[in-house]
């Protein structure tokens, strides 16, 4: 189980899409709190603290760049995975966005997994050295 113990908040307004991806990611030993729009996913956010967020990118509420513009406003540390539909010019998004990680829909449920694994601990290192270099300095 790659998801022992860590937890990921989803955005996407697709029911059965995130009904299913939640499951899948339990399975795996997250822990999911799930959400279809922009509002209740920051209220989540507000509420407890998530090794990853992934949301989708098209929505007809809200653009999922756009909740990732204002998650890494609010938590800059936080890792944060955007899917995006097939037409979507991915250098665009990275450079507007800068999202942790990018997934082309449609994809392997591995390609996630992995995707999520690296972000959570790329994050966590960064902020390990960056934790321990704050505290050896004079």
């Amino acid at each position: 189980m790659t998801g022992c113990g860590k937890s990921a908040l989803i955005v996407e307004d697709d029911d059965n899409e995130r009904n299913v991806l939640s499951l899948m990611l339990e399975d795996e030993g997250y822990r999911v709190h799930q959400v279809s729009e922009e509002s209740p996913a920051l209220e989540e956010m507000k509420r407890r603290r998530f090794d990853v967020v992934v949301s989708a990118h098209h929505m007809p509420q809200i653009n999922g760049l756009r909740l990732i513009l204002l998650v890494r406003l609010l938590w800059p540390s936080m890792p944060t995975i955007l899917l995006v539909n097939d037409d979507t010019n991915l250098s665009e998004v990275a450079a507007q966005g800068r999202p942790y990680g990018l997934l082309r829909k449609p994809y392997a449920f591995s390609e996630l997994l992995a995707l999520m694994t690296n972000v959570i601990r790329l994050t966590r290192e960064h902020r390990s050295r960056r934790s321990s270099s704050v505290l050896l300095s004079p």
